[in-house]
């Protein structure tokens, strides 16, 4: 431990990157301060690390927990590549966070904080947020604060994390948000395709602007309306379900467009061209 102490105080005279958190040696150093946030559609604990000179994407993975397809699930445009600077974000399980530490561990542990989000509650933070019994342990951390009176973005202390990352054992698994609200869908999907057999295609899809932001909804040639199509999009290697709601119109899209996906189906698998290849299945 005293070698550990030695070497990271040593590192806080060496020069880091703007905005990095810890440095080329550490992940997490004891003058960085973690701030958290709430990610409702996941329910996860999610905190920003900013990569140092020499940090690897892996590296970072392995000391939250996580693995690489987990900090890709998160970080969609990271598969693009990643600079000294680049903010990943991570997710932090409660279970990790410590209430206290000794006075001579001073220096395997780092702070923890947590921003407040818009109608959030003392009470939905202790319960919901941070599986905790009651609220003793955060009134105890913040006696300047008062619980009636929060606000949102106002940072909260909440615990401390230790130096040395975060066991894979404890750490959730991670869902991309946009599966987690699919699953309606695809539980859909499962069962009639069970009972059906199932026509397979790969093309082009296109997107619109048109249509109800908040559901899965595509426009199909031939899949009866009302029904599913099941499009995966090999590039973010996603695989989502959606309604047929129409017809594709024959005078507005190229013959090799096979499916018109809707604003919901662009942000999921995060495309920025107007066409995109997918494979499709349906009934």
């Amino acid at each position: 431990m005293t070698q550990y102490i030695f070497a990271a105080f040593l590192t806080l005279g060496l020069p880091v990157s703007a905005g990095a958190t810890g440095d080329s040696l550490y992940f997490l150093l004891p003058r960085d301060t973690v701030v958290l946030r709430h990610d409702p559609a996941s329910g996860l604990l999610l905190f920003d690390h900013y990569l140092a000179p020499r940090q690897t994407l892996y590296g970072a993975a392995r000391f939250y927990g996580h693995t690489l397809d987990e900090i890709y699930r998160l970080n969609p445009t990271l598969r693009k590549g990643y600079t000294p600077g680049t903010r990943v974000t991570v997710a932090i399980p409660p279970t990790a966070i410590r209430s206290s530490f000794s006075p001579d561990s001073v220096a395997w542990f780092v702070p923890v904080r947590y921003r407040m989000a818009p109608g959030e509650t003392l009470y939905g933070l202790t319960r919901r947020t941070l599986n905790q019994d009651d609220d003793r342990l955060i009134r105890q951390l913040n006696p300047e604060v008062d619980p009636q009176h929060l606000s949102p973005g106002q940072v909260l202390k909440i615990g401390y994390l230790r130096l040395d990352g975060v066991p894979r054992d404890s750490q959730r698994r991670v869902e991309d948000p946009y599966i987690l609200r699919n699953y309606t869908l695809r539980s859909e999907w499962e069962a009639a395709a069970a009972a059906n057999s199932l026509q397979a295609a790969n093309g082009k899809a296109a997107w619109t602007k048109r249509g109800d932001p908040g559901k899965f909804m595509v426009l199909h040639r031939t899949a009866p309306i009302g029904s599913l199509v099941e499009v995966t999009d090999p590039r973010s290697r996603k695989t989502l379900y959606a309604r047929v709601v129409g017809r594709i119109p024959e005078q507005a899209y190229d013959p090799r467009v096979i499916v018109v996906v809707s604003p919901l189906l662009v942000k999921a698998f995060g495309v920025r061209d107007r066409e995109f290849y997918v494979r499709t299945r349906h009934l």
